[in-house]
Formats: C-alpha cells, structure tokens, sequence
C-alpha cells in the first residue's frame, strides 16, 4: 500500500472521529435542551402561574377551581394536579388536572373536604396522594384514569405527604393528632402510627432511609429511621420554630426548611426565612431571608436552585451561594409550587399557546446528516 493511499485512509479515520465526537456533543445538547417550568397556585386569583425557569418569566396562567394551595407534576412532566382548598364558607374538595402541553384544566376530582398543600405524587408517577385536612384523610388518585381509587383514614388535619423512593410507605403528618402515619401503599392501610409534636410538612431522604418533620410548636425537626421507625430530634437553636415546608436536597446533603421565631402569630410570620441544615451534622449552616409570609419552596431536580413562594413573588436561591439571584411577580398571592420538567416531545410553546409537533432540543436535527456523512465515508473507506 502506498504512502498516498495511507494518507487518505488516516484522513478518512480523523474525520470519522471528528463527526463522532461532534455528534456526541449534539445529543449532549439535545438531553440538555428538555425545557422545565415551576408552576405557582395563586390563592386568592383561584389560578395557576407557569415560570419559564430559563427566562424567569411568566408565560401562563389558568384558572383552577378554589383557593389553590397543594400542586404537583408527574415525574414526566405531562400532568400538574392541584388541591381546591376552598373557604370556611365553601369547603373546597376538587383536584383539578392540568395538561401541561396545553396548560388547560382537562380534569376535575373530587376528594376530601380541604385538601392541603401536601399533595404528592408516588415516584413511578402512577398516583397522587392528597392529604384533606377536613376529612381526616388521604385520597388516593390513578394518574391513568383520575379517579379516587382508595380513601385512607389517618389523624386530625393531615396536611403533609411523603412517599418513600421506592414508593412502598407513604408518611403522613396529622397537625392536630400529633402523630405521622405510615401507610403501606400496596395495601393503603396504616401499619404503624409515629407521636411528634405538631408535625405540619414532611419529606423523606432520596436514599429512603430517613423522614424529615417540621415540627410547628417548638425548635426541632424530628427525624425518623424509616427500617426501625424511631423517632430523633434535631435541635435548631435560635430561637426558630420550623413551622413551614421542609424539602431535601437531590443528594441529601442538606435539608431546607423555612422558620418563623417563636411561634404562630401575624407578626413573627413576617420575620421568615429558609434555612439549610447539613444532614451530617444536623446543625444549620446557613439561613437566607426571603421576605414575609413565605409559604412553600420546591428544589430544582439538579439541586442547584431552590424555588420559594410568599406574597404576590418567587424567589430563585442559588444553592451554592445560598443568596437570592432573582424574584419573579406572579401577580397574585403566591402559595403551593411545583417544579415540572418535559421531554422535547410534549413540549408547548407557552407564549402562544399552541402546541409544538414534537418539538426536537437544539442539535438534535444536525444529528441525523452528521450520521449520514460517517456512514457514507466509512462505506467509501471499506
């Protein structure tokens, strides 16, 4: 073989490798480019807001039914459920069903009397637990059919849902009872019954090894052994009273909880922050002040940024920096926040408001002639 012939067939290898390479950095770009949204019940607007999360803008808003609080998004990203909390006056008792590819109201289930902000959704997404403060109960919703296909009996006000990662126990905190209920979710009845001071949110660890409780009437959050169900108390010190939501980080290396100072009142609610507890150490390292009345906060599937809601705002932590890098105006008082991330395939062009024919992520489309070329040179090289 000559030394020219030789020289093409090392040019022909480089240029196989280099269009490689590059249609790897493509499909990188395409898995980046799925698109995700945080969406918002505003109370007192009886609707939904959706955050564009890369713009930090509101590109949405549809009417749900009354008083909103609870929200949840389906692991894929496809259905938002929301819980109709009501008024004293007209006890709410509807979730309404959200299709994010349109982002219109396609459901409506009725439930309990008052459900919460707790709602959540079991990790293979096949069902929504939704805690009804009124009824002292859990109704358990089929994503496939939206019907009520169990209803479990816990304590006095449940108001917050958790399901472990492998989706076999569900905790729920009863406020008024005092107590967490476990309910083993193949059988929904209640296995074992947890006392814990005036538990109000709840979240368990990604390992599943651990329950977080947000404890309302004194300074600690309870920690419970998910194999052995022993209860631990995490003192918080200074003064704070961790009467609000408690999320746990994607690695659960931390725990964030917001805090009000000594107790229940219009005042001291006004005085909120988040603070971050290290799991290791249980100790709080760090705490950032969000405004007043903040009521509820998602974690960004990365764990890079987290999403508090409070008053007619959201505010966008960095989690490496642990500051505020941008507030967006929903326009309404701000409650229940959920964080839902979609596939190019059922992604909606929100702005106006019609739906995308399989929308493809950016470098997805170059992919396919970059392929063609390889083939075409490796067919001319053999």
């Amino acid at each position: 073989m000559n030394e020219e012939k030789c020289g093409k067939i090392r040019r022909r290898h480089v240029l196989i490798k280099a269009l490689g390479i590059i249609s790897l950095a493509l499909l990188m770009v395409s898995i980046a480019g799925a698109e995700s949204f945080v969406y918002v019940t505003n109370a007192d607007g009886n609707n939904v807001s959706v955050i564009d999360t890369a713009t930090n803008k509101v590109i949405a808003k549809m009417q749900v039914g009354s008083n909103p609080l609870g929200i949840v998004a389906t692991p894929d990203g496809k259905k938002v459920y929301v819980a109709n909390f009501g008024s004293l006056d007209f006890p709410g008792n509807t979730v309404s069903v959200i299709d994010t590819a349109t982002n219109t109201v396609t459901d409506t289930v009725t439930v309990g009397f008052f459900p919460y902000y707790g709602v959540t959704v079991s990790p293979d997404g096949r069902n929504i637990y939704v805690p009804n403060m009124g009824s002292g109960n859990v109704s358990v919703i089929d994503t496939a059919t939206n019907k009520v296909t169990a209803t479990v009996d816990v304590g006095y006000h449940p108001v917050g849902v958790a399901v472990s990662p492998d989706g076999k126990k569900v905790y729920v905190s009863n406020l008024d009872s005092g107590t967490v209920s476990v309910i083993d979710a193949a059988t929904y009845t209640v296995i074992d019954t947890l006392n814990i001071v005036a538990p109000f949110w709840i979240d368990v660890a990604p390992n599943g090894k651990k329950v977080y409780v947000a404890n309302c009437l004194n300074d600690t959050v309870s920690v419970i052994d998910t194999v052995t169900n022993k209860v631990t108390t995490m003192v918080v010190n200074d003064g704070i009273y961790p009467c609000g939501v408690i999320k746990v980080n994607p690695k659960g290396t931390e725990v964030y909880f917001s805090g009000i100072r000594e107790g229940i009142n219009e005042t001291r609610w006004n005085k909120t922050a988040v603070y971050v507890v290290d799991t290791v150490t249980n100790k709080v390292i760090a705490k950032v002040k969000v405004g007043s009345l903040f009521t509820e906060m998602v974690v960004s599937p990365d764990g890079a940024k987290v999403y508090t809601t409070g008053g007619k705002t959201v505010s966008i932590i960095d989690t490496a920096t642990n500051n505020i890098t941008a507030t967006v105006d929903v326009g309404d008082e701000s409650f229940g926040i959920a964080f839902a991330n979609f596939t190019a395939s059922n992604i909606t062009d929100q702005n106006t408001k019609t739906t995308s024919a399989k929308k493809m992520p950016a470098g997805f489309n170059l992919m396919i002639p970059i392929i063609m070329i390889v083939f075409y040179i490796q067919k001319r090289s053999t």
